[in-house]
């Protein structure tokens, strides 16, 4: 679906048109092969620029969509913003006879003034993005580098002439370009398999007629290139969380290995006590002695170490047995935290994976950063916007017409519990599995069995658990749960709590 010769003429001629002059203000690549230009109007006003160099989806037109600018530059995107960026576009031109369209820019003044033109090229599987001086003709730099072959293809390196590439114009549409009617009408048509295609000549009546090639563009790419956007934030969102899982899987490795060896230490308390029943027998210098073991009957061989005495080597023991006493209980501390952690983090990873829009995006990864300021109070992941928020949960009726409300999200999990839940109110939520929190509202009432289950079925379904069968599901009453001391949002501790079964939906 990417642009043919005739689109991408009437495309360039627009940009043309509107952008010569404008100044690039920001520079940013959303996708791995989109370029993203945001340009100032020389009259005034704003514009995005998409250059997209993508097999399936090659293209260049304005944008209206929202398009996020990913924390870190790739290496074609910091090239340009510290070379183009800040620069006067001078024209926009398409090749006669190939889909290739130039955006001639220039930066500074005398002595330190640079020429830049970016080039896109969009020729199928080896569509790219370069970026040439124009006093020199010399490649200095490109989205995809190409080295010499030895089938002799064309070179696409830093340093190289630039040249164009290999001529294989389609004819038909050379001969639309040419033979074009005075005032074509932009549109979007569908074929006899119901494939939408750009054209230059929307007939009325039977294709979508837009005003400008460049708006036709922006809605027959949009609804795939939103998709695409959201995917990629979604990765660029889950690659940190998942980082930080797989960190606490090792962690998790070595605490559950010192608890092994710990138990081990453990045994040293039983040791000791039965060579408390055999001091009479034991003398200094010895590094063994055998005893009865009277837990099980049989002989037990003790090793001791020689250089200590009977009474030393029996203190020793106890030593030993109540160091590991105390690392035991710190190691279960441990291991229930990094557990907890853990848990929170799947969670926000869940929340990540069925985000719908890149604001919540934004908001868990905020979440996932650092948590708290300077007062101990959780940041803001940003500012508030004018006009009332979404509420960040939903609202249900269970059986008997009590209130039950369902976090949405990371946030709207951890809302509900600072700012809705009561102490006598219970809260469910899936037993060992990501998913939505569930507050049951009482208000002082006795709930139902049918109550409970209600709300363990909307447990299940707002949960990773969702369409797995029969599922666990913690039941609790607010006052049991636990906020731990710098705690992820909506992360809690459960102190007392009962399980039930749910059967999970089946969609």
């Amino acid at each position: 679906m990417s642009m043919d010769l005739a689109v991408l003429q009437a495309v360039a001629r627009e940009l043309d048109e509107e952008l010569r002059g404008g100044f690039i203000n920001k520079i940013y690549q959303p996708l791995p092969r989109d370029i993203v230009l945001a340009v100032r109007l020389s009259g005034g006003g704003g514009r995005k620029l998409v250059l997209s160099a993508d097999p399936r989806l090659g293209r260049i037109h304005l944008t209206t969509l929202r398009i996020p600018n990913p924390p870190r530059p790739p290496r074609l995107c910091a090239f340009l913003r510290a070379h183009v960026q800040g620069g006067r576009i001078c024209e926009i031109r398409a090749a006669p006879t190939d889909r290739v369209v130039r955006i001639s820019t220039v930066r500074g003044q005398s002595p330190t003034r640079s020429e830049h033109d970016i080039v896109l090229e969009l020729l199928g599987r080896d569509s790219n993005i370069l970026v040439v001086d124009r006093s020199s003709n010399l490649i200095v730099e490109c989205l995809h580098r190409i080295p010499w072959k030895e089938t002799g293809s064309r070179a696409v390196m830093p340093g190289i002439e630039y040249s164009s590439p290999p001529g294989r114009p389609d004819p038909t549409l050379i001969s639309r370009v040419q033979d074009r009617e005075s005032a074509p009408a932009p549109g979007i048509t569908r074929d006899p398999q119901g494939r939408k295609r750009l054209t230059d000549r929307a007939v009325a009546g039977r294709d979508m007629i837009f005003s400008s090639m460049n708006e036709a563009a922006d809605s027959l790419y949009g609804e795939k290139v939103e998709k695409l956007l959201l995917e990629a934030a979604r990765r660029e969102a889950a690659s940190p969380l998942k980082a930080r899982i797989r960190s606490l899987d090792r962690r998790l490795e070595k605490i559950e290995a010192d608890e092994r060896r710990l138990e081990v230490f453990a045994a040293y308390e039983h040791e000791g006590e039965l060579l408390k029943g055999n001091l009479h027998r034991m003398k200094k210098g010895i590094d063994r002695i055998e005893v009865e073991d009277w837990s099980t009957g049989r002989p037990l061989s003790i090793a001791l170490d020689p250089r200590l005495s009977p009474v030393e080597n029996m203190e020793h023991m106890f030593r030993k047995a109540a160091k590991a006493r105390r690392g035991r209980s710190r190691v279960k501390q441990r291991l229930e935290e990094t557990k907890e952690e853990k848990r929170a983090l799947e969670e926000l990873l869940y929340f990540v994976e069925r985000a719908v829009d890149h604001e919540e995006l934004e908001d868990i990864a905020a979440l996932a950063g650092p948590r708290k300021n300077e007062t101990g109070r959780h940041r803001e992941s940003r500012p508030k916007e004018a006009g009332p928020a979404p509420e960040p949960f939903y609202t249900f009726r269970s059986p008997s017409g009590k209130s039950v409300l369902v976090g949405k999200s990371a946030r709207g999990n951890d809302f509900l519990l600072r700012k809705k839940a009561s102490k006598e109110d219970l809260w469910l939520h899936v037993n060992n599995l990501p998913g939505a929190h569930v507050l049951l509202r009482t208000d002082g009432r006795e709930e139902s069995p049918e109550d409970i289950a209600y709300c363990a079925r909307l447990a299940v379904e707002h949960s990773k658990a969702r369409g797995k069968g029969k599922t666990d599901v913690i039941v609790a009453r607010v006052k049991d749960l636990e906020r731990p001391k710098g705690a992820l949002p909506g992360q809690v501790r459960v102190k007392h709590y009962r399980t039930i079964v749910a059967e999970a939906s089946e969609g």
